[in-house]
C-alpha cells in the first residue's frame, strides 16, 4: 500500500465516531423503505476522509427527484454562506 504524503507532512487519517444524528436519519429512511413510502432515492455521502460519494437507487428518472436536489443544493449552500 502506497503512503500518502500531503502537502504538509503525512497524511493521518481522524478517528471519527458514529453520528447518532445520521445514524438515526438513515433508520428513518430506511423504514419509509421497508413501509413503501419511499421509492427512489439520491445522495451524497461525507466520509470521515472527506472523500464524497453519490448513490441512487429506485425510480429516480423523473423531473422531481431533480427538483429536490436543486432545493437541498440551495439550502446547503444558505447554510455554507452563513458560516462565511
Amino acid at each position: 500500500m502506497a503512503e500518502v504524503v500531503s502537502l504538509h507532512g503525512t497524511y493521518q487519517a481522524q478517528i471519527h465516531e458514529p453520528n447518532q444524528t445520521v445514524i438515526e436519519e438513515l433508520e428513518r429512511l430506511l423504514d419509509a423503505a421497508r413501509s413503501g413510502e419511499i421509492i427512489g432515492l439520491a445522495g451524497s455521502y461525507m466520509h470521515r476522509d472527506k472523500v464524497v460519494t453519490y448513490s441512487y437507487a429506485g425510480l429516480v428518472a423523473g423531473y422531481s427527484i431533480v427538483g429536490g436536489l436543486s432545493c437541498l443544493k440551495d439550502r446547503l449552500m444558505r447554510i455554507i454562506m452563513a458560516r462565511d
